[in-house]
């Protein structure tokens, strides 16, 4: 009946709390019988192990410690070198192995030996004097304009981009001690200023570029060379030599003028030069003319003449065996019978007085004249 008597809300509330207090004891039951679980655990365990190795003695732990020591440590002088890369192995800073080929090797491990390994086949670019540096070589400091003194005291601007590698790996481990391209950098744009105050303005805007390129490419081998870099060039690209923004457009003009001389100059030659043959050949021809003409009429004369004497030789003869008159009569008739076949003869009585047009007969043989003759 006392249960009947207690509100239905009530009944509810207190079972709802009695059954999170059971479950609050079963956790904190199960907990503290794991902990000492595993406290009993970790001391047999320990129990274990000390029973298992009692047989074991310190000293022949001590040496197997240090063999394996031992081992690893001889185990870190082997090292590997990649394709394309050389490897400069020093003993207390001395080199003994200046340049080690691809594959693995093995040296003394360290503080003995030391291995440094360097890329010798890698082109590496560096970009002097142009204000915009390409996006894979950016370096900490701004890039900065190059500009020289030419030969007859002329401000110009050069814009350079020269390719290097390493090529002795000994010397580039030894004595480039900061960042190499700084180096490149340093030594190009010393040869740079030295090599244009050979040139005036003109021959490093025009002609001379090409000459200026390949001295520049030595004088910065050279001057590597000399630091003992291990660095060679492997070409350099003169990408410009121009003068400065404010005085550019006189330069420009002044070019423009050159060029358009040149151009004049080439076109007289040319015109001289297809002229020239032809007058040649013209007057080589009037010569070869004049030359058979000349050869021509001394032929027809020398024959004329040769006629002559062996006709005045054949007159003397026959004068001699007949008579001058007879033979000059003879020759006489002999001239007439050459011509008379050619002679028309026209009969007229003009006995009346009458008159004749001789040029009505014989006009288109061209006789009339003779025959009225």
């Amino acid at each position: 009946m006392k249960d009947e008597e207690v509100p239905a809300s009530s009944r509810s509330k207190s079972t709802d709390d009695d059954g999170v207090r059971r479950v609050f004891r079963n956790i904190t039951t199960k907990s503290m019988l794991l902990a000492r679980a595993l406290a009993e655990g970790g001391r047999f365990a320990l129990t274990d192990l000390k029973v298992s190795l009692g047989h074991l003695r310190p000293g022949l732990l001590l040496v197997g410690a240090l063999t394996l020591i031992g081992i690893g440590y001889a185990l870190t002088g082997v090292y590997s070198v990649a394709p394309g890369e050389a490897a400069v192995v020093r003993r207390f800073g001395a080199i003994i192995q200046p340049s080690v080929e691809p594959g693995l090797h093995y040296r003394i491990p360290w503080p003995v030996d030391r291995v440094d390994i360097v890329d010798v086949t890698s082109v590496r670019r560096e970009q002097v004097g142009i204000s915009v540096p390409e996006a894979e070589h950016i370096h900490p400091e701004p890039p900065t304009k190059l500009q020289a003194l030419s030969g007859d005291t002329n401000v110009v601007d050069v814009e350079v981009i020269v390719q290097y590698q390493v090529s002795v790996p000994a010397d580039y481990v030894t004595n480039v001690e900061y960042a190499p391209y700084r180096i490149v950098r340093d030594a190009l744009r010393a040869s740079v200023t030295r090599l244009v105050t050979r040139l005036p303005v003109d021959a490093l805007l025009t002609s001379g570029r090409q000459s200026l390129q390949q001295a520049i490419r030595e004088e910065t081998q050279s001057r590597l060379d000399q630091y003992r870099t291990g660095l060679v060039i492997v070409g350099v690209d003169l990408q410009k030599a121009f003068p400065p923004s404010n005085v550019a457009d006189a330069f420009t003009a002044v070019n423009t003028a050159r060029e358009e001389k040149a151009r004049l100059i080439n076109e007289a030659r040319g015109y001289a030069n297809s002229r020239l043959p032809e007058a040649r050949g013209q007057a080589q021809q009037v010569r070869a003319e004049a030359s058979a003409y000349r050869s021509r009429i001394l032929a027809s004369a020398s024959g004329t003449a040769r006629a002559f004497d062996l006709l005045w030789d054949e007159y003397r003869k026959n004068a001699e065996a007949y008579g001058e008159d007879i033979t000059r009569y003879r020759m006489y008739l002999e001239s007439i019978e050459r011509i008379m076949p050619r002679v028309q003869v026209y009969a007229l009585d003009n006995a009346k007085g009458g008159t004749f047009n001789l040029r009505l007969y014989g006009a288109q043989n061209g006789t009339t004249e003779e025959a009225s003759r």
